[in-house]
C-alpha cells in the first residue's frame, strides 16, 4: 500500500553496504558477553525511538500511545494536500496536535480530529501555526517548542485519553485552542479528501471543554460520517473563554452548533514559565463517555505518572521477547520495529458506535492485505491473546454487518486492496490453535466470502466472483487489477480449505483446495523476460490474453493487470503451492534461475511491496537456502536503517517493521500455515517467551556480516536438515541452534517445506 513507483536495487551493492555497515555486529562479540545498554534489559521501551522512519516516506505516528491504543496524540502540519496520515510532516509548520491518527500509511489521510493549539496573544480561528524548534520524541512522550508563541509542548497518553503540559510565557493572554472543524485532509486528487460534515462545542466551565467533530471521506473514500467525541479538563481555571461559529469570533460565548467550522477557547494569565496540563478524553460514541474516559484514565494531573503508565504497558508488551548479544543499534532497530507493529488495528473496544456487544471491536484494519502476510503472524506469536481479540473483532463485525473487512477505518468497511485477505487472520490463528474464537461463525464469514458477490466491490468481499466460479480465472472485464486479485483469491480459497479441513467439512475442503489451483488458469508457459519463460498475465472473458502485455506491467487503483506489483512479482505469489510453481518453471534450478533474475535486474524486484515479502525465501523450496540468506541480508541492508530516514516506503501499518524484525530473527512464517521458514538471522540470541509458560530459543552461532550462511542445525539437541520448523515445535518451548559460516553449504537442501493441496 505504498502508492509509489517501483524501487530499483543492486544486489551486489547492497551485500557490499551490508558488510561496510555492519561491521560492528553483534556475532563479532564472543558469546556470552553482553553488550554495553543505555537501558536494562528489562527495559526495552526506551530503546524505541518514534522518529525512526518517519520522515522517508515511513508515515509513521510520532505521537504517544499504548499498544493499538485509540488516543494517538501529535502535531499536524500546514503543508495542504501533503498531510502524511500519521500528521507529522519533516517540513512545515505545527499547525496544531489532534487526538487521532493512524500510522504507517499511503494514500488519503484519517482522522486528525479534534485539533488543539496553544499560542499567546489575540485568539485566532485560522492561522494560528507556529514554526518549531527543539523537537524530541521518546516513548511515551512528544515535546517541542513553538516558537513562534515561546510555549513548549509535551504531551503523553493513556488508552482513549491524551494528557498535554504547556509552558508558556508570560502574558495575560495564554490560550489553548479548541479546534473542531479541523482534520487531515490529504488526497483530494485522488477523491480520498477528508471533510468536517459538522462540529459542536461548548464551554462547561472555565476549566472545561467538550464538543465533537463528524467527518466523511478519507482513504477509504467513506459515504458516511465518523464522529469523534471530547471531553478537556485543565488544572487551571482560565479568565476568559470565547468560541468561533463557522470563524468568527464571539467572546465570552460558550456554545457553538450546527456548521463545520467551530472552535473555542480559554485564556490564561501566566507567568514565565508557568505549566498548565490539559487532558482530552476522546469517544466514538458520546461526550459522556469521552469524560468518563478522561475521569477515569487520568483522574488526577500527574504527567510523569501517566507517562510512566505508558512506559510500563509498552515494556509488558514487549516482555514476550528478549535479546542477547545485539548491538544497541540493533536493539532500538528491533523494539522500535515490534513498537511499529503494535500501533494498529485500533482497539476501541466499548467505543463501537453501531452495536452493542461483548466481543472485542477493533478498527482501523488500514488494510490487512499489507499484515496478514507477517504482521498478523508476528502477533500470533508473540502475543497470542491481542490476535485472538483481532481475529474475533472480525467475526463480529461479519456477524453484525454481514462481510469480514479486507480494509477498515471510521467504523466503515473499504477499501478491499486485493482478494478477502481476513481469510489467511482466521486460518493462521486456527492452524496455530488459538482459543476462545467461535470457528463455526467464523467459517461461514469465510465461505460468504468465496460465494456471494458484494454490493460494494470496492468496500468489501471479491469482485468478479461469477468468473471466478465459472472460468476459473477473474477476467479483465469482471474487476479491475485481475491478475492480482486472481491470485489472492487462489491463496484465500486455500486458506478456507484449511479451515474446512480442521472443522472436518471435508467435501467442501476439496472444493476450495481445487479452487486454490486457479492460478494456473492465468499461468501463461509462453510469456518471457529475458531467458524466463511462463508469467501470470490477465485474460480476456473469452479465453485471449490481455494485450499489449509484459511482465513488467504493474498499477493500482484501476489497472487491467496487477496492485502494486508486476508479473514477475505475481507469479511468486503461490504461497499455498510452491511446489506446484517449481515444477511450472521447469524445476528447481529453472526456479533459483527464475528467483535470480526477479532480484537481480532492476525494476523487477520491489521490497516496499507486501506481494514480494515472501519471495526471498522461496529458494528454501528449491533447496538454495544460502540463496535465502544472501537476499535476506542484502534487503535490510539496503532498505532498513534507524533514524528518521530509516525507511523509503510506507510502513503500512507496521507491515515492513514485522517483516524486517522476523528476518533479523530468522523466522518468517507462510501465513495461514504451521509453517516458519528459517532465514538468516543477525541477532546471536532470541528468546521468545510463549503464552503456555515455556520458551522457545533461537540462538546464532558465530553470526557475523559475512558469517549469514546456516551450516547445520539443532532443535532440542538433536540435528536438523531443514530449512523449516512447525509451529508445534515453537509452542512446545525448546531451542533452536543455527551454525553460521561465511561460506554456503548443502543445508536444508534434502527436505523442502510443505506445500501440498492435497492435503491443506
Amino acid at each position: 500500500m505504498t502508492y509509489r513507483g517501483q524501487r530499483s536495487w543492486n544486489l551486489w551493492a547492497a551485500c557490499l553496504g551490508f558488510l561496510c555497515g555492519l561491521v560492528l555486529m553483534s556475532a563479532e562479540i564472543p558469546a556470552g558477553i553482553a553488550v554495553a545498554q543505555t537501558v536494562t534489559p528489562q527495559d526495552k521501551a526506551h530503546a524505541i525511538d518514534p522518529f525512526t522512519a518517519a520522515a522517508s516516506g515511513g508515515n509513521v505516528f510520532v505521537g504517544p500511545t499504548l499498544p493499538f491504543g485509540m488516543a494517538k496524540p501529535g502535531p499536524d502540519m500546514n503543508i495542504g494536500e501533503n498531510d502524511a496520515n500519521a500528521g507529522w510532516a519533516a517540513t512545515g509548520e505545527i499547525r496544531g496536535f489532534s487526538q487521532t491518527h493512524v500510522s504507517g500509511t499511503g494514500g488519503g489521510a484519517k482522522y486528525g480530529n479534534i485539533l488543539i493549539q496553544p499560542t499567546a496573544g489575540a485568539p485566532a480561528s485560522s492561522a494560528y501555526d507556529s514554526p518549531r524548534s527543539e523537537e524530541k520524541a521518546e516513548i511515551g512522550l512528544y515535546s517541542v517548542e513553538l516558537t513562534r508563541y515561546r510555549i513548549k509542548v509535551e504531551v503523553t497518553a493513556a488508552r482513549m485519553t491524551a494528557l498535554y503540559r504547556f509552558t508558556f510565557p508570560a502574558s495575560d493572554r495564554s490560550n489553548i485552542l479548541f479546534d473542531v472543524g479541523r482534520c487531515l485532509v490529504s488526497g483530494v486528487r485522488s477523491g480520498e479528501a477528508q471533510r468536517v460534515k459538522a462540529s459542536q462545542i461548548t464551554i462547561l466551565s472555565p476549566t472545561e471543554v467538550s464538543g465533537s467533530t463528524s467527518v466523511t471521506g478519507g482513504w477509504n473514500k467513506q459515504p458516511n460520517t465518523y464522529t469523534v467525541y471530547f471531553y478537556a479538563k485543565t488544572d487551571a481555571p482560565a479568565s476568559s473563554w470565547g468560541i468561533w461559529k463557522d470563524g468568527a469570533l464571539r467572546t465570552q460565548a460558550k456554545d457553538a452548533n450546527g456548521g463545520a467550522r467551530n472552535g473555542a477557547w480559554l485564556t490564561f494569565r501566566t507567568h514565565e514559565g508557568q505549566q498548565l496540563e490539559l487532558k482530552v478524553g476522546i469517544s466514538f460514541v458520546s461526550v459522556d463517555q469521552a469524560r468518563r474516559n478522561a475521569t477515569q484514565e487520568v483522574p488526577s494531573f500527574d504527567f510523569e505518572a501517566v507517562r510512566q503508565r505508558l512506559v510500563d504497558a509498552w515494556n509488558n508488551a514487549l516482555a514476550s521477547i528478549d535479546f542477547r548479544g545485539e548491538t544497541q543499534e540493533q536493539r532500538g532497530m528491533m523494539f522500535t520495529a515490534l513498537y511499529h507493529a503494535m500501533m494498529m488495528p485500533t482497539d476501541r473496544t466499548g467505543e463501537n458506535p453501531l452495536w452493542h456487544s461483548n466481543e472485542p471491536y477493533y478498527d482501523d484494519y488500514y488494510a490487512i492485505w499489507d499484515t496478514f502476510r507477517c504482521a498478523n503472524p508476528l502477533l500470533t506469536l508473540i502475543a497470542p491473546q491481542r490476535e485472538t481479540d483481532i481475529v474475533r473483532s472480525l467475526v463480529d463485525i461479519y456477524r453484525h454487518e454481514g462481510w469480514l473487512p479486507d480494509a477498515r477505518s471510521g467504523n466503515y468497511n473499504g477499501r478491499t486492496q486485493g482478494g478477502s485477505n481476513a481469510e489467511f487472520l482466521i486460518a493462521d490463528a486456527f492452524v496455530k490453535g488459538l482459543k476462545g474464537i467461535d470457528w463455526n461463525e467464523a467459517y461461514r464469514a469465510v465461505v460468504n466470502d468465496a460465494e456471494n458477490p458484494p454490493r460494494d466491490q470496492f468496500k468489501e468481499g471479491r469482485g468478479g466472483l461469477a468468473d471466478w466460479k465459472q472460468l476459473g480465472y477473474v477476467s479483465v472485464e469482471a474487476v479491475d487489477r485481475p491478475g492480482s486479485k486472481q491470485m489472492e483469491y487462489a491463496a484465500d480459497d486455500y486458506e478456507i480449505a484449511v479451515l474446512a479441513a480442521g472443522l472436518g467439512k471435508e467435501n467442501d475442503s476439496k472444493k476450495y483446495a481445487a479452487r486454490a489451483e486457479n492460478w494456473r488458469k492465468l499461468w501463461d508457459a509462453q510469456l518471457t523476460d529475458g531467458d524466463i519463460s511462463g508469467f501470470i498475465h490477465p485474460r480476456h472473458r473469452d479465453g485471449s490474453w490481455l494485450e499489449p502485455f509484459t511482465p513488467l506491467d504493474s498499477g493500482s487503483w484501476g489497472s487491467k493487470t496487477f496492485y502494486e506489483g508486476n508479473a514477475w512479482t505475481y507469479s511468486t505469489f503461490v504461497p499455498q503451492d510452491v511446489a506446484g510453481l517449481i515444477n511450472v518453471s521447469g524445476g528447481r534450478q529453472k526456479f533459483v534461475e527464475r528467483l535470480d533474475a526477479f532480484f537481480d535486474v532492476p525494476g523487477r524486484y520491489d521490497v516496499g511491496n507486501e506481494p514480494g515479502f515472501l519471495s526471498p525465501y522461496l529458494y528454501i523450496w528449491a533447496g538454495r537456502h544460502d540463496r535465502t540468506a544472501e537476499r535476506i541480508r542484502a534487503i535490510i541492508a539496503e532498505n532498513f536503517h534507524p533514524g528518521r530516514n530509516g525507511m523509503a516506503f510506507n510502513d503500512d501499518s507496521g507491515a515492513m517493521s514485522a517483516w524486517y524484525a522476523l528476518a533479523q530473527i530468522g523466522l518468517y512464517p507462510n501465513a495461514g500455515q504451521d509453517v516458519y521458514l528459517i532465514g538468516s538471522p543477525t541477532i546471536p540470541e532470541t528468546s521468545i517467551h510463549l503464552a503456555n509458560g515455556k520458551d522457545f530459543k533461537i540462538v546464532a552461532r558465530n553470526v557475523s556480516c559475512t558469517n549469514k550462511y546456516v551450516v547445520g542445525a539443532e532443535l532440542n539437541g538433536k540435528p536438523l536438515g531443514r530449512a523449516w520448523l512447525r509451529h508445534r515445535e515453537l509452542v512446545d518451548g525448546g531451542e533452536l541452534i543455527l551454525m553460521m559460516a561465511a561460506r554456503p553449504s548443502h543445508w536444508g537442501a534434502d527436505e523442502e517445506p510443505p506445500s501440498s493441496l492435497a492435503k491443506p
